[in-house]
């Protein structure tokens, strides 16, 4: 019986997101007149203290219960106050506020830091944005540390050319690598599961060291290191990206954000595939192993996290990568177990579904 009910209650909260889809409120996005997001706009309904203010995307969701004079009021310093009749239940809005002629105002700009250190957080912690990973120019993460020094990428296996990374000099069991705050890349996980993560796909990587282990458990020793993936992006509908070298290895990422009714989301595709064999240094073992990768990502979100009402959020991910190292005459359907031929084979596959599910 008591199994049962657990089930039951699992079974309601995997459907929540669907079945309490709120009715009475409002989202919506206040943009400038360059569609940048307008941050910490003001919206309120009229002749009522009921409000709230936009998150870091310009993004807002207020109520509409008990509310009769459905008029809202958009304002934001240096900008001229924008009124909206609402004539829908569950409209999504996009406000762009214009320019206030009244004001002097003043221009400051910064050259925005790719690394810095969270002056706002007890522990030290040092963030990577998406401007630093440009730089190093990082096809997974593995080569996304290659311009700064807290975080090293070793190399384990030069056969398999597999690689893990290491805090203050240590690695494995030592050190945490969260994926959007969870603790999934543990194991074999660990070694393989990295290179699995291309570097289109990161936002933000949070690294903090020693104090770290006070949060996560007893793992992260030397320190932690927290990805923050992609999310649903306004101003990227579509996002395309293609390389190769002079091995003639390929690469290829593809994002794609999309909404449906008020689900917004993203759905990235990555694959790596083999280049030539290559032997420069003419000791008869290949300079990198053959890379067969395919991996998926898709991020599905309700509601604004932190704001009062239900938040949902469903991550979908698939890796699947074969390499193939050793030396540059194995083959694979007529090599394998022969004691005339070296060579490694290592086929990697992983799914992965989270659900988080909120209500303020």
């Amino acid at each position: 019986m008591k199994s049962n009910i657990i089930y039951i209650l699992l079974l309601i909260s995997s459907l929540a997101p669907f079945i309490l889809t709120a009715q009475n409120d409002i989202e919506g996005v206040v943009l400038d007149n360059s569609n940048n997001p307008i941050v910490n706009a003001s919206i309120h309904w009229i002749d009522t203290n009921i409000g709230t203010i936009t998150n870091i995307n310009g993004e807002f969701k207020i109520t509409t219960k008990n509310i009769t004079n459905k008029q809202l009021i958009v304002s934001f310093i240096g900008f001229s106050n924008d009124t909206i009749q609402i004539v829908n239940n569950n409209p999504e809005l996009t406000v762009r506020l214009k320019t206030s002629n009244n004001l002097n105002s003043i221009e400051l700009t910064e050259n925005k830091q790719g690394a810095y250190i969270d002056n706002t957080k007890a522990i030290k912690t040092e963030i990577i944005t998406k401007e630093e990973l440009t730089k190093a120019a990082c096809c997974d993460l593995a080569g996304c540390f290659e311009t700064q020094l807290s975080v090293e990428s070793k190399t384990t296996n030069i056969i398999t050319n597999t690689k893990e990374l290491s805090i203050l000099g240590l690695s494995g069991a030592y050190n945490h690598i969260l994926i959007d705050g969870l603790p999934i890349v543990n194991g074999s996980n660990y070694t393989y599961g990295i290179s699995g993560i291309p570097g289109t796909l990161i936002k933000n990587i949070f690294i903090s060291q020693g104090l770290a282990s006070v949060l996560q458990g007893p793992e992260s020793i030397t320190g932690q290191i927290n990805i923050e993936l992609k999310e649903h992006q306004k101003n990227e509908r579509l996002f395309l990206n293609l390389y190769t070298n002079s091995f003639l290895n390929k690469q290829l990422n593809l994002d794609y954000n999309f909404k449906i009714r008020k689900w917004k989301s993203i759905a990235s595709i990555h694959t790596t595939q083999p280049g030539n064999k290559i032997d420069h240094n003419n000791d008869t073992f290949l300079d990198l192993p053959q890379t067969t990768k395919y991996a998926f990502y898709n991020k599905w979100i309700n509601g604004l996290e932190g704001d009062q009402g239900l938040y949902t959020s469903i991550s979908l991910r698939y890796l699947n990568e074969k390499r193939i190292g050793g030396q540059i005459d194995f083959n694979e359907e007529t090599d394998k177990g022969s004691h005339l031929i070296y060579g490694q084979i290592i086929n990697f596959s992983q799914p992965e579904a989270i659900l988080k599910t909120s209500y303020n």
